[in-house]
C-alpha cells in the first residue's frame, strides 16, 4: 500500500528550460508503520522511481491514519506555491481512519494555499472500501469548497476521486486517467 504525492506545477518551467519535468513525486509506502521511499524527487525517470518503489515488499497490517499525517507532513515541508498538490492513495482498503485525520490533511493544503487533489484506488473488494470512499468524499468537499487559486484557470483542477482497480489492467488504466486528467490543465499552464 502506498500513498503517491505529486506536486504539478501550474507556472513557469524551472530555469526556463522547455520539455524538463516539472513534477515533485513524493512515496509513501504504508503497512503497521511507514516508509519514505523518496521524497520530493525533481530529477529521477519514471523508471527510476518504479525502481525504488519495487525494492520494498509488503508483509501485511496497514494504519491509513499514520500514512495519512505523514503524507500531511510530507505536503507541508515541501509546500510551494508553484504547485498543486495531488495525492493518490492505494490500498486494498482495509483500515479505519478517523473524518479529522482527512480532514486536517486538505484543511492543510488549503491553508497553504491550494486544495488538495486526493485519488483513492482500492485493489481490494468493494466492500473492504469504505473507508477510501469516505476519504475520497471527504477531499472532495473540501476541495470543492476551497477557494481557488486565482493563478490557475478553474479547468485546471483535477476533481477528487474513488478508483475500484481489482487487477493490473485496470490498475495502469486508472493511473492513466489520473495523469491524463492533470496533463489536460497543464496544457493551458505551461507555455
Amino acid at each position: 500500500m502506498d500513498i503517491v504525492e505529486r506536486r504539478v506545477d501550474v507556472g513557469s518551467s524551472v530555469g526556463g528550460q522547455q520539455g524538463a519535468r516539472h513534477d515533485s513525486y513524493s512515496v509513501i509506502l504504508f503497512q503497521s508503520s511507514i516508509t519514505n521511499a523518496f521524497v520530493n524527487d525533481f530529477v529521477s525517470s519514471p523508471d527510476q522511481l518504479l525502481d525504488a518503489v519495487l525494492r520494498y515488499d509488503a508483509d501485511g497490517g496497514t494504519n491509513f491514519t499514520v500514512a495519512v499525517q505523514q503524507a500531511q507532513s510530507v505536503m507541508e515541508q515541501h509546500w510551494s506555491t508553484e504547485w498543486s498538490p495531488v495525492m493518490i492513495f492505494l490500498s486494498d482498503g482495509e483500515c479505519h481512519i478517523a473524518d479529522q485525520t482527512v480532514q486536517d490533511l486538505c484543511h492543510s493544503a488549503v491553508r497553504l494555499g491550494k486544495a488538495l487533489s486526493f485519488h483513492a484506488v482500492s485493489f481490494g473488494p468493494d466492500g473492504s472500501s469504505t473507508s477510501l470512499r469516505r476519504m475520497t468524499q471527504i477531499a472532495l468537499g473540501i476541495q470543492n469548497n476551497a477557494p481557488r487559486d486565482p493563478l490557475a484557470p478553474a479547468a485546471a483542477t483535477a476533481a477528487s476521486s474513488y478508483t475500484q482497480a481489482l487487477d493490473t489492467i485496470q490498475l495502469a488504466e486508472t493511473f492513466l486517467g489520473i495523469a491524463e486528467s492533470l496533463r489536460k490543465p497543464r496544457g493551458s499552464l505551461i507555455h
